[in-house]
């Protein structure tokens, strides 16, 4: 059995704690659909989206695979990566957020079918970084896919 002493858990701990509470996110609420269009992704059909904040200083894109998009279900995901078929990313003039290996990032997105009452729409939350490693928060509300 493995013990550490009370001075190698703080070393450890602490270097936690300082980038947990010295680090402030960003948050980015998503209000807007700029549109959509095609493209390739992966040698493959893909389908991407581009949303806005409301003050405009953010857009966000989402970019997925025909394929993945029907075979989701309703739900994209991307966890660290792990899906090749689904990126998701946001910038303003001076940062860049979007998915890592390295960090604990994720993309989920719910895609509402259309009734009689309701357009198409999507719900997006997301936690993403940039280069120097800072957070950004994002979520909205159900965006519908009508411009």
């Amino acid at each position: 059995m493995m013990t550490l002493s009370l001075g190698k858990c703080a070393r450890l701990i602490v270097p936690l704690l300082l980038i947990s509470t010295s680090a402030q996110a960003t948050i980015i609420e998503l209000t807007h659909y700029q549109g959509g269009f095609q493209g390739e992704l992966n040698d493959q059909a893909a389908l991407m989206f581009v949303f806005n904040s409301d003050d405009e200083r953010y857009q966000c894109h989402i970019s997925t695979t025909e394929q993945y998009l029907r075979q989701a279900q309703h739900r994209l995901e991307n966890i660290n990566l792990s899906e090749p078929n689904f990126f998701f990313d946001c910038q303003s003039k001076t940062q860049h957020f979007m998915l890592s290996n390295r960090y604990r990032t994720y993309a989920e997105v719910l895609i509402k079918q259309p009734d009689a009452q309701f357009p198409m729409s999507m719900h997006i939350e997301a936690k993403l970084v940039n280069l120097a490693g800072e957070i950004a928060f994002i979520r909205s509300g159900d965006i519908s896919l009508k411009r």
